[in-house]
């Protein structure tokens, strides 16, 4: 028989392009068809995730009828409440064998595996995911070794219960290939995690590895000639669709529409006022980074505070602050993050933070959500005297911590987000230690220390000086 396979992974709510992949399932699926999502399909970046809680991944997946779909780390990171909500109100199999709780318990919430019958043939699909538990943790989250889990899911079920092992996978590339090469009677992997474009299968140790890059650029097809007699796979043939030449499915943007107006609703209400405005800005200091700077410092218990103006999106008007527009304020699901950082790589970073070409680099990383990187904002107790026609990486004449020398050799304590201490964009940060890290998003943080009129009215003292005038 020949079985087909229609696939996609991180579509990150990428919510428009699913509607034109809807598209091309919908011409191209048959009786003998699995439609399997391998995570990543919500990303609470993006405004009618967050406002649903995730729900309006659910809707249209139910609408295209997928078959199976698999928790990535962006569903993981949402929290416990939000996956449950993203679970119950999916129609299809959600699978994760290896998502507990911290007390050790199984997530209630997600199968371990589901058993597909097709035309008289027995499916069995586990559902595995991976990323750092140390941001796991702090949803109340622990993820087990895939390769026990998937051990422990293929034991409590006989041999003769299913004809063909698919494991739908989000643990990037690499992690797919050792799966491959531990369980030589794993027949398809449909992968996910590292947005890897493969546009032919792979087979490594026997098993057929597929991933359709991100974003929804491609559909993933996977054709199977199955010998039912043998229940083995005689042969297959694999291609990757662009979703380009396809119309967005009407059903699928009435309902994006549907849920947009929904999103609004829930995320309008009026929080707070503000009664100062503060200006945003990627090259020049500015007011709305040095309150995260500050509020940083203060959440943090650290010494300096230090941020990118790239994690924010724009500034603040004087008025009401809403939930959408912390949203938009900064989209990017990071967490404020302790570390320990000597002097001298701080100063590398700051010297960086002066050049343009650093400040409009492309900001992509792990959590990043806006576009550029962006200069880097300092706390209020921090002073950075420079000239800015200096030479490149040598504008900085001083700088003071409390009033007192940056000392190259000695270690402070950071406030900061988890994107600067991985390194991204300066990768002098990256030389750190005892990172902690808290649950949190940075946008979070805002809604704190904007209430708070001492921390606004401090945002507006500089922190950069030129020598014989401000920045």
């Amino acid at each position: 028989m020949e079985l087909k396979v229609l696939y996609i992974n991180d579509i990150h709510s990428r919510f428009e392009q699913l509607a034109k992949i809807a598209s091309a399932i919908e011409e191209l699926r048959d009786e003998n068809t699995l439609i399997l999502d391998a995570g990543d399909n919500a990303d609470f970046a993006r405004l009618e995730t967050e406002g649903t809680n995730g729900a309006i991944s659910s809707a249209l997946l139910n609408e295209i009828e997928f078959t199976a779909r698999v928790f990535g780390n962006n569903e993981g990171f949402a929290g416990k409440e939000n996956g449950r909500i993203i679970s119950e109100s999916s129609d299809c199999h959600v699978i994760t064998c290896n998502m507990y709780d911290l007390e050790g318990q199984k997530l209630d919430f997600l199968d371990d595996a589901a058993l597909i019958p097709i035309s008289g043939v027995k499916i069995l699909i586990i559902g595995v995911t991976g990323a750092a538990n140390v941001f796991y943790h702090l949803f109340g989250i622990h993820v087990k070794d895939p390769q026990e889990e998937i051990q422990r899911v293929l034991a409590k079920y006989e041999k003769i219960s299913y004809d063909l092992i698919v494991i739908l996978s989000h643990l990037g590339l690499i992690g797919d290939k050792k799966l491959a090469s531990k369980f030589p009677n794993i027949d398809v992997i449909i992968g996910g995690h590292s947005h890897t474009i493969l546009e032919k299968p792979l087979v490594e140790n026997q098993t057929i590895i597929c991933q359709a890059g991100y974003y929804g650029e491609y559909l993933g097809e996977l054709i199977l000639d199955f010998d039912v007699e043998s229940k083995k796979i005689r042969s297959f043939n694999g291609r990757l669709i662009s979703s380009q030449k396809y119309p967005h499915h009407p059903e699928i943007m009435k309902l994006i529409r549907r849920y947009s107006r929904q999103a609004n609703k829930n995320l309008s209400k009026k929080l707070f006022f503000v009664d100062t405005s503060l200006d945003h800005s990627l090259t020049k200091e500015n007011a709305i980074g040095n309150l995260l700077a500050d509020s940083l410092k203060d959440m943090l218990k650290t010494e300096i505070g230090i941020i990118n103006s790239g994690v924010i999106s724009t500034g603040v008007k004087k008025g009401a602050i809403t939930r959408k527009l912390l949203h938009e304020l900064c989209p990017s699901p990071l967490n404020p993050t302790f570390i320990e950082l000597k002097g001298d790589n701080l100063r590398n970073a700051l010297e960086k933070s002066l050049q343009r070409e650093y400040q409009l680099s492309d900001g992509r990383g792990p959590g990043f959500r806006g576009k550029y990187l962006g200069n880097i904002q300092v706390s209020h107790n921090i002073q950075v005297r420079h000239n800015p026609h200096g030479e490149p990486l040598r504008k900085i004449k001083s700088i003071t911590v409390d009033g007192k020398p940056l000392e190259p050799d000695s270690w402070y304590t950071i406030g900061t987000s988890d994107y600067l201490q991985r390194g991204t964009g300066y990768p002098d940060l990256a030389n750190n230690r005892n990172e902690k890290y808290r649950p949190e998003f940075l946008r979070d943080v805002l809604e704190l220390y904007l209430k708070k009129q001492s921390f606004v009215k401090m945002a507006l003292n500089r922190r950069f000086i030129i020598e014989g005038g401000e920045k």
